[in-house]
């Protein structure tokens, strides 16, 4: 495991894409620090969390999306696949090794898009925008990073399954883009806590706001994190059988 987690890194040094996806991670905490260094005198902070967290509940399922697809994608374009195959690599070992190094770049992404946003409110202060802290920072940063969690692993999970159905990056990238869509539109919704975006997203806002959770907490939050954990191994489980199953290439 440990020498094809190498082997993937390898591979991800000599491609462009980090660069897109690191633009595109953070992308609306630029355009939310802007907004605040050129927007005014005075500024709360909950609510530039919540404007920035509002694109970041979109954005970043569809960066995950291109990460996890580009990792798979890299066998079928350039042929590598039977290589593992022919050297007796197990499937499940190399379907693994790229979930997990999708996981750790997504988290590594996430934390950078934390830093950027930090970076963004101590510029604002410094040039004289009065940031109202009407919210703790360690309770906005732990919402924050339990959210993109659940948003990376079970978004890795369900783009392993789509990218190695379709191997089409142009498929992926487009069915990313409604994914997170569709999980920005159940947000609102009382049964959000069904869909894991959404309940990461309701999850995340409820240490700035109690009052944006849902009406019935204990059981929202109960039903809520069984359907992250379950829905993340169903789809790992579909997703490695895909993978396993034989290609064209090895009958």
């Amino acid at each position: 495991m440990i020498d094809l987690l190498k082997n993937e890194i390898c591979k991800l040094r000599r491609q462009g894409f980090l660069l897109f996806l690191l633009l595109l991670a953070t992308f609306p905490v630029i355009l939310g620090g802007a907004r605040t260094i050129m927007g005014g005198n005075e500024f709360e902070l909950s609510k530039l969390f919540f404007f920035a967290n509002n694109q970041i509940s979109m954005f970043f399922p569809v960066t995950i999306f291109i990460l996890v697809g580009s990792l798979f994608y890299i066998e079928y374009k350039n042929g590598t696949y039977i290589n593992y195959i022919t050297y007796g690599y197990s499937k499940t070992k190399l379907f693994l090794s790229k979930i997990i190094l999708a996981n750790l770049i997504g988290i590594l992404l996430s934390i950078l898009t934390a830093i950027i946003f930090s970076f963004s409110i101590v510029v604002a202060n410094k040039i004289g925008v009065n940031i109202i802290h009407d919210v703790s920072w360690t309770s906005l940063m732990i919402g924050y990073f339990i959210e993109t969690i659940i948003i990376i692993v079970v978004t890795n999970s369900i783009g392993a399954i789509v990218i190695n159905l379709s191997r089409s990056m142009v498929i992926t990238s487009i069915l990313g883009v409604i994914y997170g869509f569709v999980s920005a539109l159940f947000i609102g919704m009382d049964f959000g806590y069904f869909v894991s975006g959404s309940f990461a997203y309701r999850l995340s806002m409820y240490f700035i706001d109690a009052t944006s959770y849902y009406d019935n907490p204990e059981k929202s939050t109960i039903i809520g994190i069984i359907c992250v954990i379950a829905s993340n191994i169903i789809f790992l489980i579909v997703g490695m059988n895909i993978f396993s199953r034989k290609k064209t290439i090895e009958r």
